[in-house]
Formats: C-alpha cells, structure tokens, sequence
C-alpha cells in the first residue's frame, strides 16, 4: 500500500510515493523559482523504485535543463495536458531520484517539512 498518492493539477496523471524520502529540500535555485513563480519551492527527493505512476503514464513528457549549477543535466517530467512539473530528475545520479513536488501529494504540504534547504543565498529574505 501506498504511503501517500498525488496528481498533477488536472488529475490525469495520478501516482503513489512509497516508503520515506531521502530528503525533503526547500530550494532556492533560479529553476524552482521560475517553476513555482515564486521564492522556493519545497521538493522530496525519493528513490525512483518509491514513485509509481498509477494513471497518466502517456500524458507525461519532459524536456531537459542544461544550465544547471550542477553541471549535469535534468530531466522536468510534466503532464503534457496541464503542464504541471510533476518530478525533476537529476542526471547527476543517473537515473536513480525522483525530486517530487511536495504539493502534489495529498497533504503534502502539511505531511512532508523540509529538512534540507539547497541555494539559501538566492533567499530573497530571512
């Protein structure tokens, strides 16, 4: 069973995160800004063998961002219907995470607190 079940904002793409994330990260780096329209936006990175795609597998498409701090590049997985991020991968490790938006799963916000912040000194305040 499922630990929580989330979708993209038009309900086409629905899935299941199981087990803990390695990390719940509030980020601040220029993507997540412009991805969230606004100054963070809060992520759980999970093992992709945790993220199950129940419905919407065909609706999802991606395109990749090569001018990462990084230097490697990552993948934005979205629902082609409504154009909701769903996941980030990051090449980095291949393609083993799922940088998941906390928003998306049910509750989410309220379940997932970040425990790692990532580009605190693009923090546009304190």
């Amino acid at each position: 069973m499922a630990e929580a079940s989330g979708s993209c904002l038009c309900g086409g793409v629905t899935f299941d995160v199981s087990g803990s994330p390695d990390a719940v990260i509030q980020c601040y780096c220029e993507h997540c800004q412009k991805n969230a329209g606004g100054p963070f936006q809060i992520v759980a990175k999970y093992d992709k063998g945790l993220v199950d795609v129940r419905t919407g597998e065909d609706l999802l498409t991606h395109f990749v961002l090569t001018d990462t701090q990084s230097g490697y590049p990552k993948h934005k997985v979205f629902c082609r219907t409504c154009g909701c991020t769903m996941w980030t991968i990051p090449m980095r490790h291949g393609d083993q995470f799922r940088i998941v938006r906390v928003s998306l799963i049910q509750d989410g916000l309220a379940r997932y607190k970040p425990n790692k912040v990532m580009f605190e000194e693009r923090k546009i305040a304190d």
